[in-house]
């Protein structure tokens, strides 16, 4: 199956935001992301978080996702939205899929290659982020001993999704609390092949032993940043 991937739309109604990020024109970038995607022919489509921005409004919040919603189901993509911390210090879990008329990540398997999708939007208590805000550079997976025991106990290889960042190649502060922890035992599973994430808005591409880690490029500040992955060729982008 064909998977088309994007992260970091930040869609608001702010023509510009932190010096270089075009929020407004997201809309449209996500309407050609999927116009591409149905030309690939893609089963599914991920987003990698931070699909939108705050405005300064609640009702405008609410609008603005449900205009992005909008792009989604008229695509007929089936669509997985992880959240992102600002999707989170925006809207509630329920809400926020409430409005997306769904969306919600749940590990699969394709093509014998498990998907799967690790909720990192908690701070280092453990506490979920929520529309109270907090630092964004507090980030954490709680359920780490979960995610390396289900990789561990599993004869099928695996594509990880999550919005925060595990490749130590990508700044400290835009990494897990527990990345490093996270990243050995990727490794020592032997099972992924590749790793996606968003977050870091420049992009990255490295590889790390036998895994391949890819940083999508932010959609707020790229052109045509969405790209196609083949579970037939996981190892590759």
């Amino acid at each position: 199956m064909k998977i088309g991937l994007f992260a970091d739309a930040h869609y608001s109604s702010q023509e510009l935001t932190c010096g270089k990020r075009r929020n407004r024109r997201s809309l449209g970038k996500l309407r050609e992301a999927y116009s591409y995607f149905a030309r690939q022919q893609c089963g599914l489509a991920i987003s990698l978080g931070d699909l939108i921005d705050k405005n300064g409004s609640h009702a405008l919040d609410v609008r603005c996702l449900e205009e992005v919603s909008e792009v989604i189901a008229a695509s007929g993509i089936e669509t997985v939205c992880i959240m992102g911390n600002h999707d989170a210090f925006t809207f509630n879990r329920e809400a926020y899929y409430g409005i997306l008329g769904g969306c919600e990540p749940a590990d699969r398997t394709v093509d014998g290659l498990r998907l799967m999708f690790p909720d990192t939007c908690f701070f280092r208590s453990g506490e979920r982020y929520t529309p109270a805000g907090g630092d964004w550079t507090d980030c954490f997976l709680p359920a780490q001993d979960a995610f390396l025991s289900a990789l561990s106990g599993s004869e099928t290889p695996a594509a990880v999704f999550l919005h925060h960042n595990i490749d130590p190649s990508v700044p400290e502060n835009h990494r897990l609390y527990n990345a490093d922890a996270l990243f050995r035992g990727i490794d020592c599973s032997k099972k992924v092949k590749t790793v996606f994430q968003g977050h870091y808005h420049p992009g990255r591409r490295i590889r790390h032993g036998d895994v391949l880690y890819v940083t999508l490029p932010a959609m707020c500040e790229n052109e045509n940043a969405f790209f196609v992955f083949d579970t037939l060729d996981p190892g590759e982008m």
